[in-house]
C-alpha cells in the first residue's frame, strides 16, 4: 500500500464549513447519512427541545409566583426587580426554542445544497481517487492538496507562473506524477465556463518540474487528468495523459525504471511533505 499524506482539498473546505455548524463528517459518504438523520429525527429533536423549554419556563414562573406573594412593601419592591429578571429569562428561553427549530431547518437546507453542488461532486471524486492511489505498491507516496510556490519568475508558454494548487502528486522511484481530478458533467463542459484543465495541468506540471530541477536536478514529471466524467476536446499538441480513475494505478505502476536514487527520493519526499496542507 502507498503512503498517503494529506487529504482532498475540496473535501477539507466542506469539512471546515460543516465544522463551523457543529457537524463532524469524516468522509463524503457520511454526509447523506447525516441529512437523513436530521430529516428523520427533526420532529423528535424539536419536541424534546420544546419540552425542556417548557420545564425551564415553568420553573421560572414558579419563582415569579413565589416572589409575587410577598406582602411586605420593601420586600415586594426588591422582588419586583428579581421578577423582571425571571421574565427576561422566560423570553430568552422561548426565543432560543424558536431559533433551534429554525436552525435545524437551515442546516437541512444547507446540507442539501452541499450535496447538490459541484464542489461536493469534486470532493467525492478526489476522495475516491485517493482510495485508488492507496493501492499503489510501496515505496509510492501520494501527496494530496499540494501547494507549490516559486520565489522567482517562471515563464511557461509566455505566461508567468508563481504558484499552483495540485490535487495529487505521486512520487515513485520512476519520477513524479502530477494529477488533476475532474468530475465534470456534459452540460458543464458544453457551457464553456471553465479554465482549460489541459492548460491547468500543463502549467502545474511545468512549475513542479522547474522547482524540482532547480533544487534537486532534472526530475521526470508526468502529467495526468483523472476524469470521472466529461472533458473538453484535447488540444492537438497536448501531452497530458487522460485516464479513467480505475486505470490510473495501472498506468503509474507501468513505469518500473528506478530513476531516483534512495537519497534523492527521500529529499523530494520531504520537499512535497512541507508543501502538503
Amino acid at each position: 500500500m502507498a503512503e498517503i499524506i494529506g487529504e482532498s482539498g475540496a473535501w477539507k473546505k466542506i469539512v471546515y464549513d460543516l465544522t463551523k455548524k457543529g457537524f463532524a463528517v469524516p468522509k463524503p459518504s457520511e454526509l447523506p447519512i447525516l441529512l437523513r438523520k436530521l430529516e428523520t429525527e427533526r420532529p423528535k429533536m424539536i419536541e424534546l427541545h420544546r419540552h425542556k423549554t417548557r420545564e425551564y419556563v415553568q420553573n421560572e414562573q414558579t419563582e415569579i409566583d413565589n416572589l409575587a406573594g410577598e406582602t411586605r412593601f420593601f420586600r415586594r419592591l426588591i422582588n419586583w426587580f428579581v421578577i423582571v429578571n425571571h421574565r427576561r429569562k422566560i423570553s430568552t428561553f422561548r426565543k432560543e426554542d424558536q431559533r433551534y427549530a429554525t436552525e435545524i431547518n437551515k442546516n437541512i437546507i444547507h446540507i442539501k445544497s452541499i450535496l447538490a453542488s459541484g464542489e461536493f461532486a469534486g470532493a467525492e471524486a478526489e476522495c475516491l481517487l485517493i482510495s485508488y492511489l492507496r493501492t499503489l505498491p510501496p515505496p509510492a507516496i501520494v501527496f494530496n492538496d499540494v501547494l507549490l510556490q516559486a520565489n522567482r519568475r517562471i515563464r511557461y508558454n509566455g505566461v508567468s507562473i508563481r504558484s499552483a494548487q495540485i490535487d495529487h502528486v505521486v512520487l515513485t522511484p520512476a519520477g513524479v506524477f502530477v494529477i488533476e481530478t475532474k468530475r465534470w458533467s456534459q452540460h458543464f463542459v458544453a457551457s464553456g465556463n471553465f479554465f482549460s484543465p489541459f492548460d491547468q495541468v500543463s502549467r502545474a506540471s511545468y512549475l513542479c518540474y522547474d522547482l524540482l530541477r532547480h533544487k534537486f536536478g532534472k526530475t521526470r514529471v508526468r502529467s495526468v487528468i483523472a476524469s470521472f466524467g466529461h472533458l473538453p476536446n484535447r488540444p492537438g499538441d497536448s501531452y497530458i495523459k487522460v485516464l479513467h480513475p480505475e486505470n490510473l494505478v495501472g498506468y503509474i505502476s507501468y513505469f518500473q525504471s528506478s530513476e531516483l536514487p534512495a537519497d534523492r527520493f527521500a529529499r523530494i519526499r520531504q520537499y512535497f511533505l512541507c508543501r502538503t496542507d
